[in-house]
């Protein structure tokens, strides 16, 4: 009987790896959504081509702080930089990750899940050090929020159209713009190989990409330095949440785990980011005396911002549904990340 299950269990893990990620992935109308909105950024983007070209040209003209190419070189030691870090990542713990994950998973989506994992272990150290390099590095920044530990808040446009003064601010920002543009790169290339939900993060890194592209082009690097560290906070603890979901032993933890994202994930990007939003509607007197330059800038900035606050509600409505499933059943089942794959773990315990 033994050497039966073993058999059958062989067979089964054989199949497996031949399973490509076609049939292993049903792409369900999220993914039908998430494409139609990707080619609608990218038009809605477009349209903002000619229009950075008057704008940079209204810089010059009225002698106001902006965008320094040279600091372009920043972005390139990024990449450079992020590629061969989660490289080392990668070597140092795939081994670790592969012996840890539990039996359930087997071929493709067992090594879809290593890699994953390997993924969150990288971006919970990255987002931990953005998030303390730009805490402590400007915290007492005029723009910067007081919901985040700002002491000198005033409002979130403060000084535009100059661009902020803090020299680690175009330092900051390209590196930050470095990761974003090695993800989308990725993805890009490789996605469709890998990735579950390929137009789903298609989608949310184009715009992560572009609203760093347009508020450096639009002297807003406040804005985006806001948004950044708002995404970044919570990412630490989704991060690691996740992994010890997927590697972790004990369920206290995972309570835990999963109670520092919901609170963290709530109160950064439920909460905080659209008071943000709201006080650049409301707040924006430097805009006045230039509107019809800078109007353009300003609706640019904030439609960005909606659709991305648009993506954290979607988000929000898988995490909830996480959330009280552990809570109420005490087992760690990730619907979000598993929804549209068909292979059934629960029979497999």
């Amino acid at each position: 009987m033994m050497q039966k299950s073993s058999n059958t269990q062989q067979l089964i893990k054989e199949g497996q790896q031949n399973i490509s990620l076609k049939k292993l992935v049903e792409f369900t109308h999220y993914e039908t959504i998430f494409k139609f909105l990707f080619f609608f950024v990218v038009i809605f983007i477009s349209l903002y081509s000619y229009d950075i070209i008057k704008f940079q040209q209204f810089l010059q003209e009225k002698n106001f702080r902006r965008f320094d190419w040279r600091n372009i070189k920043w972005l390139l030691v990024g990449l450079i930089l992020i590629h061969i870090t989660k490289d080392i990542n990668k070597r140092f713990v795939t081994d670790y990750v592969e012996r840890q994950l539990d039996s359930k998973y087997i071929g493709i989506d067992r090594q879809l899940r290593v890699q994953k994992i390997a993924k969150w272990i990288y971006d919970t150290v990255y987002y931990t050090c953005a998030t303390l390099f730009a805490f402590f590095t400007f915290k007492n920044e005029k723009w910067f929020p007081t919901e985040l530990g700002g002491s000198n808040f005033k409002e979130t446009l403060y000084d535009f159209p100059n661009i902020p003064e803090n020299p680690w601010v175009p330092i900051y920002y390209m590196i930050q713009a470095s990761s974003h543009v090695h993800a989308l790169l990725l993805l890009m290339f490789y996605g469709t190989k890998i990735e579950l939900k390929y137009w789903e993060y298609l989608l949310h890194h184009s715009l992560a990409v572009s609203l760093l592209y347009f508020s450096t082009m639009y002297n807003c690097e406040n804005i985006g330095i806001v948004v950044l560290l708002l995404h970044d906070i919570s990412d630490i603890f989704l991060a690691l949440g996740r992994t010890y979901g997927d590697l972790g032993k004990s369920k206290i933890l995972v309570y835990i785990g999963f109670s520092s994202i919901q609170i963290s994930w709530l109160y950064t990007r439920i909460y905080v980011f659209p008071i943000k939003i709201n006080d650049c509607l409301v707040n924006h007197p430097q805009f006045l005396p230039y509107w019809e330059q800078t109007k353009n800038a300003y609706y640019n900035q904030i439609g960005l911002m909606v659709l991305l606050f648009g993506m954290h509600i979607y988000w929000t409505i898988f995490m909830i549904k996480v959330g009280l499933g552990i809570f109420s059943s005490g087992r760690y089942k990730n619907i979000y990340d598993n929804r549209e794959n068909k292979l059934d773990h629960k029979k497999e315990n």
